[in-house]
């Protein structure tokens, strides 16, 4: 099938920011998308340390058939089969390929079927590990110091930082590098790895080291390192020093037309295929490899094997075990950072020692994981979205063969006093908006609300908790003793206990908009002028509501110049020539986008529309509208936020569920706080 080449831009802004949080965020966007609804595998009982007994009593021995028989029985299912597009999955043990299996169609045009030795694949943030990976091998060679303050490999980049902590390759390794922005979007195509990051510097706001926050930047910043340090392209460093040695000839960050001739399609939800991955930079450290179910293979026994395959070394077996052993932990019982690979899914461990990482672009999801004491990794790769097989097929292989043994515990009861320090409102360190409340229960557990629903949190041990499913939640105390941050269902980011600010002077405790002003308030989406005041009931201009978007997706407005010629000079011009770029928004049609004149409520939801489309494109919903229809350009954003309940008491509600939006009428600021406060955290409203 033929690709449309369009930026990768929008892709991996809903990638990487929304498409991981929004499904569970939204009430009712289950019209939309279908949640992950993998459940705890049967037989467990969960314990105290987050162990599990399991009915199984040894291990299920590991052979070609009883894996290939496993892999079979999964992708047979009849849910599966209507739902993939394609998939690769690749089992090694002991230094052999025991399965190596494709599952479905490269192109669901074609109908060819996916053959792990050809078909290629995006691997999306998989990339970060040979970006590491080759960071590992300079320092092996004296080259680079882990220690050492980056600014010394940092040639032409100025990064600005006031905490007196210097940034050292361990924070970029483990997403700990308290940069003020972590993901950068931009639409110009062939901008080089060197152009990119130059033109982003960012500013270190948090100390290096104090908090774990997903960090694509850090990545692209190794890759420039690897760049400088080894006098060479980082394309063709990682070809020469890893892909080369290991036999991947399939895998690079540059395509030519014979891989592209051979690239599996990605698919929406619908089936249908997305344009071509480009990326930005041009040559993308974290995001920009390919690679071949068979070629991954290769990395996996070398990474198990000591760094070695047959008689090449890709690293000292000192060094794999550095890179593969916990680097960053919240707790003691609950590591969150390798160097490049992560501890994800806890929960299905079984007491083992596993690592992965996982991958994530529209038309591509992967997830590799490798269980170093075992001497076993496995990797499965789609080219679709209308299912997510990872956490289900990685659930049934750790029962499967690795089955949890250990003896039940006895969790701890504390009284509600000493629980009390862990309440209050935290919010994401990576996308602001999202945000959660823990408080206290009378029955000496917490209760913690967030986009995934309420869950009642049991402690184990001091400051880790677990959940009704086994899922470990740690928490952070300050060097006061405070508590600062948890890490839980959010995977990309530490959750920040958020300061209590002071109230608006002129919004009202009683007022059915106060809860939702505050909380955004409490994430800095929303801020007071010198006399704190928000002035609830004015109407938002367009300019200040898609200021409000922007602040609360965590996205660095560009520095691009602008299309519309009304904004040239205005304050916030940089956001709305970001929204234009990234969300499509267009202007009144003859070149001027009108920032300050009052947003009408369709508008408004047009733009919330197109942020989520890019995420997830799928029809809108079917609902009852009266009065005044909105125009034929906003009919189905309307349609979303009616449906996704987006709305506060302004809008009444008939019996038999009609709903009069007054699509015309300009959206007051009140009612957009609690439309932004509601979409990502419908829990607190």
């Amino acid at each position: 099938m033929k690709k449309i080449k369009q930026p990768l831009t929008k892709r991996v802004f809903l990638a990487t920011v929304m498409l991981t949080t929004l499904t569970a965020a939204v009430p009712g966007l289950g019209v939309y998308a279908e949640k992950d609804s993998t459940p705890v595998p049967e037989k467990l009982q969960i314990t105290s340390d987050n162990k599990v007994n399991s009915s199984q009593n040894s291990n299920y021995a590991m052979t070609t058939q009883s894996v290939e028989a496993f892999a079979d029985e999964y992708f047979s299912q009849p849910d599966v089969q209507k739902q993939l597009n394609g998939a690769v999955f690749v089992v090694v043990k002991d230094g052999k390929v025991i399965l190596s299996k494709g599952y479905g169609y490269e192109d669901m045009v074609s109908k060819k079927p996916v053959d792990p030795e050809t078909t290629v694949f995006h691997m999306a943030s998989i990339s970060k590990l040979f970006t590491t990976t080759a960071v590992m091998q300079l320092a092996e060679r004296g080259k680079i110091d882990l220690d050492q303050d980056i600014s010394k490999y940092m040639e032409g980049v100025m990064i600005q930082n006031e905490t007196g902590t210097p940034i050292t390759m361990r924070n970029l390794m483990t997403h700990t590098t308290g940069y003020n922005f972590s993901d950068i979007f931009g639409t110009t195509e062939g901008v080089s790895l060197d152009s990119f990051i130059k033109e982003n510097a960012p500013t270190v706001v948090r100390k290096p080291g104090s908090a774990f926050r997903y960090d694509n930047l850090a990545f692209q910043h190794q890759g420039y390192i690897v760049e400088k340090v080894s006098k060479q392209p980082f394309e063709t460093y990682v070809d020469d020093n890893i892909f080369k040695p290991l036999g991947m000839t399939s895998t690079g960050f540059v395509m030519n037309s014979e891989i592209s001739s051979r690239l599996a399609t990605g698919h929406n939800v619908t089936g249908d295929a997305f344009p071509e991955y480009i990326s930005y930079p041009e040559v993308d450290p974290t995001k920009g490899m390919y690679s071949t179910g068979s070629d991954m293979a290769n990395y996996m026994i070398a990474m198990l094997n000591g760094g070695k395959i047959g008689d090449t070394s890709l690293l000292k077996e000192e060094t794999v075990r550095d890179m593969e052993a916990p680097q960053y932990s919240i707790n003691p019982d609950m590591p969150v950072m390798s160097y490049g690979f992560e501890s994800v899914y806890t929960q299905l461990y079984n007491g083992q020692t596993v690592i992965g990482k996982g991958g994530d672009i529209p038309g591509y999801h992967s997830w590799m994981w490798l269980l170093p004491e075992q001497n076993v990794g496995a990797i499965v790769i789609v080219n679709g979205e209308a299912i997510d097989p990872r956490m289900e097929l990685f659930s049934g292989f750790m029962q499967k063969f690795f089955p949890d043994e250990r003896p039940a515990g006895t969790p701890m009861k504390l009284s509600r006093e000493q629980l009390s320090k862990f309440e209050g409102t935290y919010g994401g360190l990576r996308l602001s908006m999202l945000n959660s409340k823990v408080t206290a229960g009378m029955d000496g557990t917490l209760n913690l609300a967030d986009q995934t629903g309420v869950h009642k949190l049991t402690q184990l041990k001091p400051l880790l908790f677990q959940d009704e499913q086994g899922t470990l939640v740690g928490f952070k105390e300050d060097n006061n003793g405070q508590i600062s941050h948890y890490y839980y269902s959010l995977q990309d980011s530490f959750m920040q206990k958020l300061s209590e600010p002071q109230q608006y002077s002129d919004v009202s405790a009683g007022s059915p908009y106060s809860s939702a002003i505050q909380l955004l308030k409490k994430l800095e989406v929303i801020s007071a002028d010198s006399s704190n005041t928000f002035r609830p009931e004015e109407a938002m201009t367009r300019a200040e509501y898609v200021q409000m978007l922007l602040k609360g997706s965590g996205i660095k407005p560009l520095n691009h110049p602008v299309i519309f010629k009304d904004t040239v000079g205005h304050p916030l011009a940089k956001e709305i020539q970001t929204v234009a770029e990234l969300l499509g928004v267009q202007g009144a049609g003859d070149g001027r986008f009108e920032p300050d004149r009052e947003i009408t409520r369709q508008e408004a939801a047009s733009i919330l529309w197109k942020y989520v489309q890019l995420s997830m494109p799928t029809p809108a919903a079917e609902v009852k509208i009266a009065g005044t229809q909105p125009a034929s350009w906003a009919k189905d954003a309307v349609s979303f936020v009616i449906a996704a309940n987006l709305f506060g008491p302004e809008v009444k509600v008939t019996a038999d569920g009609t709903i009069n939006y007054e699509p015309n009428r300009p959206m007051l600021r009140q009612e957009a706080a609690y439309l932004f406060a509601k979409m990502f955290q419908p829990a607190q409203l």
